[in-house]
């Protein structure tokens, strides 16, 4: 079944123009056309993020650790729509079929299509919901090193196939997985030089880098040494729409033989991307060695599969009597796990995110006050932004922001894991004095509890 409501024309600036699902339709759906379709280079971009010490909640500054980088390629608009039509595709007629087959369904939690109306609040709330109904649990929680960047090309498309049960891929999967592993593409940076940021060709009313595809293909001649392209074997690109389910197909015997240790020992396992969790009864182990032993057989699994486990964000837990212990540091300490901190009574979002709510707010207030000052303005100027981002009247117009997600978090968490003390409201109840203190003027509005 085709959904077109599933393929938005997005508004980014590509080598091609924008393009209606509708249009295209036909072209994306014909196997034969896209055995032969020629995918545009891929427009790279970095996206960097502040790393925090979560050990500091609420409004409290936390220590800032590091800057992570992460690289994003994205693909053409009509490319996009090809790579969304196959990820659904195999999805809905094979990977999906096969977690249920698997028993995995309710393991594989990010990038799947039919956890539609779920999202990590859920996902979070079930988890720590489990912990705490078994009483006393052992926790283990790891990461995968740069996943993307290190999946196998060669093992990637065994999985394929045998996800499809083909001995070759038919010729329009083999040129979508050679697109997305032998893929090209140039920065962003570069194009912003020669051709302007992409901000400024969008008021422009440009859609595109270029009027139609012969100037795109004589800019690729002329500027071929910049053209970057991957022959190393590893890595598939991150930001295109299939990169994510290829992700979860390379992990398929992983999340299988990890499941079934943690079924052997009557418990949980869960993987969120490159985040996964396993939790169990803490009766099922005769001792806590027969606990760190699960660990080395999961490294074990995970060098079979060509996967890395990050040595740093590995950690092991056991609950009991209301409280998190850090096995690894023997200590009490919190669970950090999908935006949420869980220290084995009470739950609260993920300290950086509030902090950041709040930096930001008065980031922006202040920049309003220079701007009035500066131009001699009557009246603040970004209101409606502030008003919007910042207040719960961003909620009451439909945008939606950092509050509002706090309230459904909160909303989900009591209804989920109603034995925690769920504080995300809590740490967001100073919010309409803070703005107000910023701007200096009482706001006329009740606020969400």
């Amino acid at each position: 079944m085709f959904d077109e409501k599933k393929y938005k024309t997005k508004t980014y600036v590509h080598f091609d123009h924008r393009v209606n699902i509708n249009t295209v339709k036909s072209y994306v759906t014909d196997r034969e056309k896209i055995s032969v379709h020629s995918f545009l280079p891929l427009i790279q971009y970095n996206i960097s993020f502040d790393k925090f010490n979560q050990t500091k909640y609420i409004n409290k500054e936390p220590d800032f650790l590091d800057t992570k980088i992460r690289d994003i390629k994205y693909a053409g608009h009509l490319d996009n729509h090809i790579y969304k039509y196959y990820s659904e595709m195999i999805q809905n007629d094979f990977y999906n079929k096969w977690c249920v087959e698997n028993g995995l369904d309710n393991c594989i939690l990010a990038y799947r299509n039919n956890k539609n109306g779920k999202s990590n609040i859920n996902f979070a709330a079930e988890v720590i919901s489990n912990i705490v109904n078994m009483d006393e649990a052992y926790i283990l929680v790891g990461d995968f090193t740069t996943y993307f960047d290190n999946i196998s090309h060669s093992q990637l498309k065994k999985y394929i196939q045998e996800l499809l049960e083909v001995e070759r891929l038919p010729a329009d999967w083999f040129n979508i997985f050679q697109s997305v592993t032998k893929f090209g593409y140039f920065e962003k940076d570069l194009l912003d030089v020669i051709f302007g940021n992409t901000k400024d060709l969008k008021r422009k009313g440009q859609s595109s880098y270029f009027t139609q595809l012969s100037e795109f293909r004589k800019f690729k001649k002329q500027n071929k040494e910049k053209l970057h392209s991957n022959k190393t074997g590893i890595g598939i690109p991150q930001g295109t729409a299939i990169s994510a389910t290829f992700a979860n197909i390379y992990a398929l015997n992983f999340d299988r033989d990890v499941n079934e240790i943690a079924s052997l020992y009557k418990g949980i396992y869960r993987r969120y991307s490159d985040d996964f969790i396993l939790i169990f009864p803490k009766k099922s182990f005769p001792n806590i060695e027969a606990f760190f032993r699960v660990e080395n057989k999961i490294r074990t699994i995970a060098n079979e599969e060509k996967i890395e486990i990050q040595e740093s964000k590995t950690c092991k837990f056991e609950y009991s009597n209301e409280t998190m212990y850090n096995l690894d540091e023997s200590k009490k300490d919190h669970l950090d796990y999908l935006g949420f901190i869980f220290d084995g009574k009470s739950v609260q979002l993920r300290g950086k995110g509030t902090y950041k709510f709040y930096r930001k707010a008065k980031k922006l207030i202040l920049k309003a006050k220079k701007t009035k000052e500066k131009k001699d303005l009557e009246v603040l100027p970004y209101r409606k932004a502030i008003y919007q981002l910042y207040t719960d009247l961003g909620i009451r117009d439909g945008h939606g922001n950092y509050i509002s997600y706090a309230i459904r978090s909160q909303k989900i968490f009591d209804e989920i894991s109603p034995k925690t003390k769920n504080l995300m409201m809590n740490q967001m109840k100073h919010r309409k004095k803070f703005i107000e203190k910023k701007l200096g003027v009482r706001l006329n509005f009740k606020v969400y509890k």
